[in-house]
């Protein structure tokens, strides 16, 4: 199954500030860069290049579906929609632009360019899929218990987590985790337990699709 399956898969704010570039600067040509910002950590010996090609073009595929396209609709605040229909239709009808993807030194040098209106949906999903692909590479490297100790101290971990925030319920938190996640099967997992174990103070997550 691809990492990134549907174009809400991101945080909500990249749809504001969308509309707002869609409104103001559409046509205006851009680039985004990724920027390894941990030299050691040689991503392209522990991710192979044609995996994360064929990932990064299967987004290129992705459309809203009715489905998603109704959510948005639905997103009212302050009493009136947030996203204006002639955006929401500009969505339904977004492919991602294209892409560059190279290796150097180790790492990989990945370039997204194109419309402002359009590349700006790249960010975030291409971050989360080189962290879920750098993750799944690491788990490979174990055996099938040591992936279930893995699971087990991450699961040992999050309630260690929650006990402590039960103590402080004057804390409130949300999550904020896609671009640097596990995995969407993991972040999944920890905002429906922060829900359930936390209904006071968890105020929900920036990801659309799992919101």
């Amino acid at each position: 199954m691809p990492i990134i399956s549907s174009l809400l898969d991101v945080d909500f704010y990249k749809f504001t500030m969308g509309q707002l570039v869609w409104k103001k600067y559409p046509d205006v040509p851009v680039k985004y860069s990724l920027v390894n910002r941990t030299k050691e950590a040689r991503l392209a010996d522990w991710i192979d290049q044609s995996e994360l090609l064929r990932e990064l073009e299967h987004v290129r595929t992705v459309r809203l579906n009715k489905t998603e396209s109704h959510y948005l609709r639905g997103t009212n605040e302050y009493g009136e929609r947030m996203f204006c229909e002639p955006y929401l239709q500009f969505l339904e009808g977004l492919q991602l632009p294209p892409f560059q993807l190279e290796v150097a030194d180790g790492n990989f040098r990945m370039e997204f360019f194109g419309k402002w209106s359009e590349a700006i949906y790249w960010e975030t999903i291409a971050l989360s899929i080189l962290n879920e692909m750098y993750y799944r590479a690491q788990m490979q490297r174990l055996s099938e218990f040591g992936k279930d100790v893995i699971r087990a101290t991450g699961v040992l971990r999050l309630n260690q987590k929650f006990d402590l925030l039960k103590n402080r319920p004057d804390i409130t938190f949300c999550d904020f985790g896609t671009r640097r996640r596990f995995s969407l099967a993991w972040q999944d997992y920890v905002v429906g337990n922060a829900f359930r174990e936390l209904p006071k103070q968890f105020l929900g997550t920036s990801n659309t699709y799992l919101a």
